[in-house]
C-alpha cells in the first residue's frame, strides 16, 4: 500500500482541513485532564509576549472570510461549532461581554475547560485578524461576516435596486423562531461620525414591513499598529422616532425640508400608531416623498403609483401571466448580476495580482463584494455630494439617546497587556497533553496540505510521513483519557 492510500483509510478524504482535525479531538479537550507526565510544548524560555495566542499556543487556522455570514458556505458548520462557545443567547451585548470576560486575568484563572479556552482564543483571534489584517474598507465587510458568525445570523448582500440593502446582517436567523434581528453594523475609528442613506432608511421603514432597525456601532481605538480596544454601542431608529432622529443629526434640516416639519410629524405619529392604517401610510409616504434628501430612485414613488401597495401587496394581486413576467425580468436581472459579478471577480483577482506585484496596502484582502460595496458607497457620495446622506456625530447621538435608546455593550480590551497576562494563564491551563495534542493536531494539517500540493514526490512524501507520525502521536495523547481506552 502507497503512501497516499493510506493517508485516504487514515481519513478517508483528501480535503482534509484544521476545522475536520480539530473535530476529531475536541471532545477529548472537555474534562480532559493534562498530566504532570505529559512533556510540555511549551517551556518557561519558549513563552514570549507580544502578538497574540497563537504565538505562545498552537491553534488550529481560523481566518476570517465573507463566508462566515453565508449560512450556505461550506465552512459555516465548523465556524458556528467554534463560535457556540461565545454565551449570552440572542442578547448580542452579553455576547460582547462574554468574550471581554474571557480576556479578563480574574475569570481565566477559573477557567477550566480546554474546549472551551481553545476555541475562544480562535474567536479573539478571528476579531483581531478582522480589525488589523484588512484595509479599512475590506475590514468594514468581513466584520460584518464576523458579526453573522456570532450571533447566528447570516450576512445581507442582495442588492435592492441599484444599492445595497439598509442591513448588513441578520442577527439570530439561525435561531429559529422568527426571521431574526436586522442589523446595521458600522466600524468606526473612535470619535468617527456614523452616516447613512436618507432614501434607504426611509424606503426601510415605509415600504417594508419591518418598523424597526438596530444600529451597532463598534468604535476602535489604535495601540501602535493595532487596534487595542473596540467599544460597541447600539440604538434604534424606528417609525416613531424616525423624524426625531433625522432632525437631530447632521444634514437633517436639508434632508427634511421642503415639507411642514410638524404635519409630518403628526402624519409619522398616525402612521406608528396605525401601521395598518393605508391612509395613513400613503398620507405619510406622499409627505416624505417631497422632502429634499429623497432621490428620485427611492421605493416611495412606486409604492405610491400603485395606491400604497407594498411589492408584497402588489405580488398578491398579480395574475399568473403578471406573476410569470415579473419573474422572467427579475430572471434576467439576476442573470446580468451575475455577469457583473463575475467580470467584478476577474478585476478583483487582477487587481490582487497587482498588489502583489506592487506592494499596494490599500487593496489588499478586499473581497470582491467589499470592494463594490466600497465602491457604490463613493460613488453615491460623489454623485449626491453628501446631500441624501445623514451623519451623526457621537455627540448628537449621546444628545439623542433617551429618543434613540442609546445603550452601550461594554467594550472588548485587546490591548497588549491584557492579551499577555491571560495568554500566560491559559498556557499554564493548556499544558502537558492537551498543549501536545494542539501541537501535533496543527503539524498534521499541515502536512497534510503539504503533500496533496507538493510537486515534487519526495517532498510529498516526506510530508505524508511526518503526518502519520503526526495521527500516532495524537492516538497516543487521546488514549490516556479513560474514555478511550475501555
Amino acid at each position: 500500500m502507497n503512501i497516499e492510500e493510506s493517508l485516504n483509510i487514515f481519513f478517508n478524504k483528501k480535503d482534509i482541513n484544521s476545522y475536520q482535525l480539530l473535530k476529531l479531538v475536541v471532545e477529548a479537550l472537555d474534562d480532559y485532564e493534562s498530566t504532570k507526565e505529559s512533556a510540555s510544548i511549551i517551556s518557561e524560555k519558549e513563552e514570549k509576549e507580544g502578538g497574540r495566542f497563537s504565538m505562545t499556543i498552537p491553534l488550529p487556522s481560523f481566518s476570517p472570510t465573507e463566508a462566515w455570514g453565508d449560512p450556505e458556505s461550506q465552512d459555516r458548520d465548523h465556524v458556528m461549532k467554534v463560535f457556540s462557545v461565545v454565551r449570552g443567547g440572542r442578547d448580542m451585548k452579553q455576547k460582547v461581554q462574554n468574550i471581554n470576560k474571557f480576556l479578563d486575568p480574574a475569570v481565566a484563572r477559573g477557567k477550566r475547560s480546554p474546549g472551551v479556552i481553545i476555541n475562544m482564543m480562535m474567536v479573539i483571534e478571528a476579531l483581531q485578524a478582522t480589525l488589523n489584517d484588512f484595509n479599512e474598507s475590506a475590514a468594514g465587510f468581513v466584520f460584518e461576516a464576523f458579526m453573522a458568525a456570532l450571533t447566528g445570523g447570516h450576512q445581507v448582500k442582495t442588492r435592492v435596486g441599484g444599492t445595497l440593502p439598509i442591513e448588513d446582517f441578520v442577527a439570530f436567523s439561525d435561531y429559529g423562531g422568527d426571521s431574526g434581528v436586522p442589523v446595521s453594523l458600522k466600524l468606526l475609528k473612535a470619535g468617527g461620525n456614523t452616516k447613512g442613506s436618507y432614501t434607504n432608511i426611509v424606503d426601510y421603514l415605509l415600504v417594508g414591513d419591518t418598523p424597526i432597525i438596530k444600529y451597532i456601532v463598534a468604535y476602535k481605538a489604535k495601540e501602535g499598529e493595532n487596534v487595542g480596544e473596540l467599544q460597541f454601542w447600539e440604538f434604534e431608529v424606528t417609525r416613531g422616532n424616525f423624524v426625531d432622529f433625522i432632525e437631530g443629526v447632521g444634514q437633517g434640516a436639508h434632508l427634511l425640508h421642503g415639507v411642514d416639519r410638524l404635519e409630518l410629524k403628526q402624519l409619522a405619529a398616525n402612521f406608528n400608531q396605525d401601521p395598518s392604517n393605508k391612509h395613513n401610510h400613503v398620507a405619510l409616504a406622499a409627505l416624505l416623498a417631497q422632502t429634499a434628501g429623497y432621490t428620485k430612485t427611492g421605493d416611495l414613488h412606486r409604492f405610491l403609483e400603485t395606491g400604497g401597495l407594498t411589492p408584497e401587496e402588489e405580488e398578491s394581486v398579480m395574475s399568473p401571466e403578471e406573476k410569470k413576467a415579473k419573474e422572467e425580468k427579475e430572471r434576467k436581472e439576476g442573470e446580468k448580476e451575475a455577469r457583473k459579478a463575475q467580470k467584478g471577480r476577474e478585476a478583483a483577482i487582477a487587481t490582487s495580482k497587482e498588489q502583489e506585484q506592487t506592494g499596494n496596502a490599500e487593496i489588499r484582502n478586499e473581497s470582491f463584494h467589499g470592494r463594490e460595496k466600497r465602491l457604490l458607497q463613493e460613488g453615491l457620495l460623489l454623485e449626491a455630494e453628501g446631500a441624501t446622506q445623514w451623519l451623526a456625530s457621537w455627540d448628537q447621538l449621546d444628545a439623542l439617546k433617551s429618543v434613540i435608546n442609546l445603550t452601550s455593550y461594554g467594550l472588548i480590551d485587546l490591548s497588549q497587556s491584557r492579551i499577555d497576562q491571560v495568554a500566560k494563564i491559559y498556557v499554564e491551563k493548556l499544558k502537558g497533553g492537551v498543549m501536545a495534542l494542539l501541537e501535533k493536531t496543527k503539524s498534521l494539517a499541515e502536512n497534510i496540505g503539504s503533500y496533496f500540493r507538493e510537486e515534487r514526490r519526495s517532498k510529498a512524501n516526506e510530508a505524508a510521513e511526518i503526518a502519520k507520525n503526526d495521527a500516532r502521536e495524537i492516538r497516543k495523547v487521546m488514549a490516556k483519557d479513560p474514555r478511550y481506552t475501555k
